[in-house]
């Protein structure tokens, strides 16, 4: 059964079978329906970029991490997006 976003009426009482009709026609709703061909299609449309121009970041980390070092971490991290943005 589809959701019905007039159920339950105003002042009604809880009917399990109405209220399980309900949370399963929400599921349907909110469950992605996703086949693989559909994730084929979107890389192949560039819906995924490619990461491998962003080096990792190898360097030595203290404890607690110095500022530098959670900069470093910053800006790792934005290049990734960027890259992927892009």
């Amino acid at each position: 059964m589809p959701f019905d976003p007039s159920l339950p009426a105003d002042n009604a009482r809880v009917v399990s079978p109405e209220l399980r009709n309900q949370l399963n026609g929400l599921y349907d709703l909110i469950t992605p329906k996703v086949s693989m061909q559909d994730v084929l299609d979107a890389i192949a449309a560039g819906a995924a970029r490619s990461l491998d121009s962003v080096q990792q970041l190898n360097i030595p980390f203290h404890d607690p991490v110095t500022r530098a070092e959670a900069e470093a971490i910053q800006d790792k991290i934005n290049e990734i997006i960027s890259t992927a943005h892009s």
